[in-house]
């Protein structure tokens, strides 16, 4: 099954799950893995220029976005001298997959934006895939949301239907001794709804003459009030796409925001990460992995915050460990655990008293 991934932007959770799942990977660093293969200049195409035209953030975002979209992405990868040199990447479109008959393997043919076309070995094609059931080609989450995305899209519709129409709501235009065809009816509705439909016309003097009659249907609301308060959709696709539903503005139940986060990064993000390293492990020979410790919360300045903030700054870090965090000058006894304030007393830590008046100026 095949979607138009510019037409699947145009429904907002569609979107919004593909701006958080892009922005938190294209926003976390490649790191080298412990003990694995190395390549200082891989490592700086990754994290610092993967190509002249594209900034890492970027990089990693379309290639995500068009991997979660249309279930496929592609880089090429251009060597010089068995270096490489450059990372390209490429929309489906400038793509054609061959896959041998005998062994399987797989070979790519890319038209550039030139329309040059050239056949890529599987060593000169990162090919990242979204969901597989074969192994060589992906399929997009959307695939599981053909119901849902239609049920989004009908209901938009509706709203923009009403809306268009102003404060009018269906009708009954009756016409007194008339005897006219379809084609003549046709023509009369239309120019009755163009003089009195539409926002510009509402509020606005209804005119008739004494042959015509317009009798207005009773506006139900209470399906306007479904659709617009409809959360099923928003639902199937944040667990399609593996998001936490509070990453979507909707409030969390019998879960906190921090759980559902480290399930998010250790469940989908993991996910997505050892596929992406798994490929650039297999076609570029060196062993990465992707630093999430920002979005987990494991960065120092994550930690130190969580950690004072738990215990009002008591019994977790020396003084001079604190000292240090805030750029000044380490203390005598500074290998003390940080205390709890007591009335009038001054915190060695920051120099403040527990009313919060600093000493440091």
């Amino acid at each position: 099954m095949s979607f138009d991934s510019q037409q699947s932007l145009t429904q907002s959770d569609v979107f919004t799950a593909v701006k958080i799942l892009s922005g938190d990977i294209a926003s976390s660093s490649f790191v080298q893995r412990k003990n694995g293969r190395s390549d200082d200049l891989i490592l700086e195409k990754l994290n610092v220029q993967p190509n002249v035209s594209m900034t890492p953030y970027a990089f990693l975002f379309a290639v995500t976005a068009q991997m979660l979209l249309t279930g496929n992405s592609f880089v090429v990868v251009n060597r010089k001298e068995k270096k490489v040199i450059d990372l390209t990447f490429a929309k489906p479109s400038q793509i054609v997959i061959y896959e041998d008959d005998i062994t399987g393997e797989l070979s790519y043919e890319y038209t550039d934006l030139g329309g040059r076309s050239r056949r890529l070995t599987s060593k000169e094609m990162l090919h990242f895939k979204a969901f597989t059931l074969n192994g060589k080609t992906g399929i997009s989450p959307l695939y599981a949301l053909k119901t849902e995305l239609s049920m989004l899209k009908n209901g938009n519709n509706l709203l923009s239907a009403f809306f268009n129409k102003g404060i009018q709501a269906g009708g009954i235009l009756k016409l007194s001794k008339a005897n006219i065809n379809n084609e003549a009816k046709k023509q009369i509705k239309k120019d009755f709804e163009e003089v009195n439909s539409g926002a510009k016309n509402a509020n606005s003097v209804i005119v008739l003459d004494d042959t015509q009659d317009f009798s207005q249907f009773e506006l139900n609301t209470d399906v306007l009030k479904m659709i617009q308060n409809n959360v099923y959709s928003t639902k199937q696709i944040a667990k399609a796409f593996g998001i936490p539903l509070s990453r979507f503005g909707m409030e969390l139940v019998n879960s906190t925001d921090d759980s559902a986060n480290d399930l998010y990064v250790s469940s989908t993000l993991r996910a997505y990460s050892k596929m992406i390293t798994d490929e650039i492990a297999l076609k570029l020979s060196v062993d990465v992995d992707i630093d999430f410790s920002v979005l987990k919360g494991h960065d120092v300045q994550t930690k130190f915050n969580k950690m004072m903030d738990a215990t009002k700054g008591a019994g977790i870090l020396t003084i001079n460990e604190a000292r240090s965090f805030y750029d000044l000058d380490l203390i005598d006894n500074g290998d003390k655990l940080i205390p709890r304030l007591k009335g009038g007393d001054t915190d060695a830590t920051t120099g403040t008293t527990e009313n919060g008046d600093s000493e440091i100026e």
